[in-house]
């Protein structure tokens, strides 16, 4: 049993090493499926008046500006929850769970996203290329990042599974939203062209669907390399 706990330690190790990091490979443009090539829907028709939500004690009003519809590869997000973001405990803002950055259109079409990079902070989507030629390929206005408020714990749940590299879709709608009784709102963006602060889309959804996950024999093999690590240690520890 040592004999055997020692020979899994180191390559349970390096599998855990190995698949930390392509379970995060964005996928090649062969399987970007087909609505991923449209652009978002927005639309005037059926949008329902200002309503309140209530998260951890504290409720916001809402108020839906458009309809809104979104297929794209998510490359990038961000954990509202997480330990580094202070600005959303700061601001007691709990119904913003989670942003995620996406392309669709001619981004996915040409694969021009293979050559950048992307990463995500509080608020905030950023995106490098490596040379011109990728810089005049790759369409801004078929890029977003997306503030997600869920309408319920089932969408919630999904939208905090979605990962780097999965292919989605979303819907609900663009809205601003604060504390209630406070002047304060953040408001999305209505247009896929603005750039800086407030050209992020604010979006109340309704509906969230994983479309296809990306590396998932990878994100299965980190799980498991893992057990495997922390099992192979208890064993020689015990023994």
């Amino acid at each position: 049993m040592r004999r055997v706990a020692k020979v899994i330690l180191p390559a349970s190790v390096a599998l855990f090493g190995l698949s930390f990091f392509m379970r995060n490979r964005l996928p090649d443009k062969s399987l970007v499926l087909e609505p991923l090539l449209q652009n978002p829907i927005q639309t005037k028709d059926d949008v329902p008046g200002p309503f309140e939500v209530t998260r951890k004690n504290v409720t916001y009003t809402v108020t839906p500006l458009f309809g809104y519809e979104l297929w794209g590869m998510i490359v990038s997000y961000h954990h509202s929850a997480s330990f580094i973001d202070i600005s959303h405990r700061q601001w007691r803002d709990y119904v913003n769970t989670k942003d995620i950055c996406v392309i669709w259109g001619r981004n996915v079409e040409t694969g021009v996203y293979k050559r950048m990079s992307f990463k995500n902070r509080d608020f905030t989507c950023f995106y490098r290329y490596p040379d011109q030629e990728t810089a005049e390929l790759f369409t801004e206005n078929c890029l977003s990042n997306n503030h997600l408020l869920p309408a319920d714990p089932l969408v919630a749940d999904t939208v905090l599974k979605a990962r780097k590299g999965d292919q989605v879709r979303l819907k609900g709608w663009l809205v601003s939203y604060g504390i209630k009784g406070t002047p304060y709102s953040r408001r999305s963006s209505t247009v896929r062209n603005d750039r800086g602060n407030g050209a992020c889309e604010v979006v109340y959804v309704t509906e969230f669907e994983i479309l296809r996950q990306a590396n998932a024999a990878w994100r299965a093999l980190n799980k498991l390399s893992l057990a495997l690590v922390v099992l192979s240690c208890a064993a020689l520890l015990v023994m």
